[in-house]
């Protein structure tokens, strides 16, 4: 599990690049990332629990929401770069720097 969880991180980070946010992740061999969003730096902080719930579920999630010949992972990523986005978006505050945790649904900032 620890493998896919590596390789979620990835390509979740890979789709946040494709977008032109820079990423990297926050420590050597940390599944946590560093990214700047519009100018503002932010660590998202990616639990173990919350990604393994994720992928639990990313067969379900890939039938749902893209259909035939989307993995479970691709489905997962996709889904945390809407909730990345969402989360972002309806923040009660401007000041976006700081750290947001990944809660499986939801990026918090605390």
């Amino acid at each position: 599990m620890t493998n896919d969880l590596d390789e979620l991180v990835s390509l979740f980070a890979a789709k946040l690049r494709m977008d032109g946010t820079l990423v990297q992740p926050a420590a050597d061999g940390s599944r946590n990332l560093r990214v700047q969003y519009r100018g503002q730096h932010l660590t998202l902080v990616l639990p173990e629990n919350a990604l393994s719930n994720m992928l639990a579920d990313g067969d379900e999630l890939a039938r749902d929401l893209w259909g035939p010949g989307v993995t479970a992972r691709e489905a997962v990523a996709r889904l945390m770069t809407v909730h990345l986005d969402e989360s972002l978006e309806t923040s009660p505050s401007e000041e976006l720097e700081g750290t947001w945790f990944y809660d499986g649904g939801f990026f918090v900032k605390r």
